[in-house]
């Protein structure tokens, strides 16, 4: 990634950071797969922290939830479909 595509990422996190003053909003993100998808997940959660969102770990208490999986590893996609099964009948 280049500097100036950086530079435009930096001007969006700071624009929606201001959006965001003062609304106690929060993210919740669910991580399944491998090392690299939890790499991701850290980066996003870096991300949204910038952008002045709050971490939960009740995904009910989430402004956004974000669902990161592998579709190379069929078990973490198979957990998906089984967790927002869940998820859609509660």
């Amino acid at each position: 990634m280049d500097e100036q595509e950086i530079a435009k990422q930096k001007e969006f996190i700071n624009k929606v950071k201001d959006i965001n003053k003062r609304k106690n909003l929060h993210y919740h993100i669910l991580t399944m797969g491998c090392q690299l998808n939890e790499n991701d997940s850290e980066k996003i959660a870096g991300m949204l922290t910038d952008m002045g969102y709050l971490e939960t770990n009740k995904q009910e208490e989430a402004n956004i939830f974000i669902i990161n999986t592998c579709c190379v590893r069929e078990n973490a996609e198979e957990k998906l479909f089984r967790k927002t099964w869940r998820i859609k009948k509660n």
